[in-house]
């Protein structure tokens, strides 16, 4: 039986905030997820769109999408050991034209640090890098608006998680934040009144819209109590 609201209640790790205000934080936003397959890693290499002032990927799939929509995109070629998930924007699809073997898909939008992704794929096919599994635990791309602040301060700072998984988390926000400090999340999910408090560090911050950060999880407990935090968000 899957734990209720009841069961995400105090824990080291994340515990209710009891607060007179009511807020919009936790919000979800759902977004799509398509998934593309390449017969090869020379296939993908061919499928990207390198131009001055474009930075696209063409994709094959049935899956319709708009211009301008946001969505997930799975990205695979043979032997490679795992996926990728980018980010992207719609620019264009089309449906297949089987008379002039035209297969349906479309072509997807990717900026900063989705295309370095795209970018990183690139080096595998062509052998020169090879692709690893560094995380033991996979982020699940989510969308929602939270609220952080620093450890100690009381002020709190509106800002969005774009990963997420037990140990940790991508934090995007305007706010220059250092390596080491200690942050205390705030995360609404969804068919719950009230935030929990997720208590974090922050551990990079290369990514140029926000920074990676662990939660410190001291129990099982939290952890388990964050799992079901996680599951509410994804299945959104």
């Amino acid at each position: 039986m899957r734990p209720g609201r009841e069961g995400l209640r105090a824990s080291p790790l994340l515990r209710p905030v009891r607060r007179a205000t009511r807020t919009s934080p936790g919000t979800t936003f759902r977004v799509r997820r398509i998934r593309c397959h390449y017969p090869s890693g020379a296939a993908f290499i061919e499928a990207l769109i390198v131009s001055e002032g474009e930075q696209s990927l063409q994709v094959y799939t049935t899956e319709s999408f708009e211009p301008g929509e946001e969505l997930l995109c799975e990205v695979f070629f043979t032997g490679l050991p795992g996926k990728l998930v980018v980010r992207a924007v719609g620019k264009k699809w089309h449906h297949a034209r089987p008379r002039l073997r035209v297969r349906a898909g479309g072509v997807l939008r990717c900026v900063g640090s989705e295309w370095r992704k795209l970018l990183f794929l690139r080096e595998v096919a062509t052998g020169r890098t090879a692709f690893e599994q560094r995380r033991r635990h996979t982020r699940q791309p989510v969308l929602v608006e939270i609220r952080w602040r620093r450890q100690g301060e009381a002020d709190l700072v509106p800002a969005t998680i774009s990963e997420i998984s037990e140990v940790g988390a991508l934090l995007l926000t305007p706010t220059q934040l250092a390596v080491g400090e200690e942050l205390i999340v705030e995360i609404t999910p969804p068919g719950s009144a009230r935030p929990l408090e997720v208590q974090g560090i922050v551990r990079n911050i290369d990514h140029p819209n926000g920074a990676g950060i662990e939660f410190m999880a001291r129990d099982m407990g939290g952890v388990t109590r964050l799992r079901e935090v996680i599951r509410r968000l994804v299945d959104e």
